[in-house]
């Protein structure tokens, strides 16, 4: 008999992926995207869920993580397989939203042209992470094409909104959609196959207000420039970034250059030449330990700031004003002797001929919605480099695709198996 693994169709997989980069859909747009993915799953003979939440309801959601695009409602969509006896749920999952592309003159090709020259697909979103979502639902499409003679069951989730605030994520662990252990198929490929990521950092952005005094530019003694006293902010935000990656003592995290990034993405101040700035504005991201919630992280940090500024004689008395724009991601990270390592680790194995590096990221994703809110143990492994992402020429190669949902059928085949005891977020 031939293993399930089999069943994955590189033609059907090539064919649905252009398909779906062929969709523009950019954060907040993603409706069409939902929509199609939603066919191929009927069309495969799945259970499908596909609803609308409305964002009036989500925002009142104790867990709402906030969202930066404007929107009217939430498109997600879910599938189902069953087995014919007990046993656990397997969830695959993944965003189908895009960040924009940016110049076009940038591009060789058109963003959204779903251009492929040999192995490679080009094209926004190839990398992130559509061909993960493909290479996911070919992966779960092969429980609903081969023998249903397995335990528990297989659960496929597509979500909008993970680029702007992991929003799509919340409204699916709302509609029920949990499992016993889950597989977020973001891009970790490094050198040609793809890393085993259990632990990741957190981010928040927010925008602070540095206020001065405005004086004419000639007599600029008299006034308080705001760039001169946003440098001093600048520098307790350097100072509570590095102490803050000092104290990490997960291994993982460790190994990473700079695992908590405190970045400065925007600055806006001054009216006039020859006025002293009397405002400026900047917008930060900051990152999110594994020990500590987003509200802890946000307590933190606005203890280093006003501790930093202390003996800054304006800024002790004008301190600076701290603006959250969303909870954003909060950090995860899953045991690393959980059935998820092995099974996957295995499974890589026997597909690329050597098992995944086990790692961690600096970024976060949706696995911390998975984890934090769902209950759910979750690891991210996909196609696809993390360094293409958001870049010009995005790509991701088709080979390594079709290898992932491979890898991702047998895995998920081994963890149905699992004794769900064991799938616990602690030991």
């Amino acid at each position: 008999m031939p293993e399930r693994a089999d069943l994955i169709d590189g033609d059907r997989l090539r064919e649905r992926l252009v398909d779906l980069v062929r969709i523009p859909s950019v954060t907040g747009d993603e409706e069409a995207a939902i929509r199609r993915i939603a066919d191929w799953l009927s069309e495969a003979g799945a259970e499908v869920d596909y609803w609308y939440d409305g964002i009036g309801k989500l925002v009142t959601d104790p867990d709402y993580p906030g969202h930066e695009v404007e929107r009217a409602w939430v498109p997600v969509v879910s599938g189902q397989i069953r087995g014919t006896r007990p046993g656990p749920t397997i969830l695959l999952t993944g965003h189908v939203d895009v960040v924009p592309p940016g110049d076009y003159s940038h591009w060789t090709h058109e963003p959204y042209a779903g251009v492929v020259e040999g192995d490679t697909l080009y094209g926004r979103g190839a990398a992130d992470m559509k061909s993960g979502v493909i290479a996911a639902l070919e992966a779960f499409e092969t429980f609903i094409r081969g023998p249903r003679d397995f335990p528990g069951r297989v659960l496929f989730v597509a979500v909008p909104a993970e680029e702007d605030s992991g929003l799509g994520t919340l409204a699916a662990i709302r509609r029920g959609c949990v499992a016993d252990a889950a597989i977020v198929t973001e891009p970790t490929e490094k050198n040609g196959q793809p890393e085993l990521i259990i632990a990741h950092a957190g981010a928040m952005s927010c925008r602070i207000e540095i206020n001065g005094l405005s004086a004419h530019a000639s007599r600029r003694l008299m006034g308080q420039n705001a760039l001169d006293h946003y440098l001093a902010v600048h520098e307790v935000l350097r100072e509570g970034e590095r102490v803050l990656n000092e104290s990490e003592r997960h291994p993982l995290m460790q190994s990473l250059r700079l695992p908590y990034a405190t970045s400065v993405g925007t600055i806006h101040g001054g009216q006039w030449s020859s006025s002293v700035m009397d405002r400026l504005e900047i917008e930060v991201r900051i990152g999110v330990a594994l020990d500590e919630t987003t509200h802890e992280a946000k307590t933190r940090f606005e203890r280093t700031l006003a501790q930093g500024l202390r003996s800054n004689a304006w800024l002790s008395e004008h301190p600076p004003q701290v603006h959250w724009r969303a909870a954003g991601f909060g950090s995860a990270q899953t045991r690393s002797d959980h059935p998820l390592i092995s099974a996957l680790c295995e499974a890589g194995e026997s597909v690329f001929g050597a098992p995944p590096t086990v790692a961690a990221a600096p970024y976060g994703c949706d696995m911390s919605a998975w984890v934090r809110v769902g209950n759910v143990p979750t690891v991210v492994y996909g196609p696809g480099d993390i360094e293409q992402a958001h870049a010009p020429n995005e790509y991701v190669s088709l080979k390594n695709t079709e290898r992932v949902a491979r890898t991702l059928a047998k895995a998920t085949e081994r963890l149905l198996e699992a004794d769900p005891t064991t799938f616990g977020l602690s030991s």
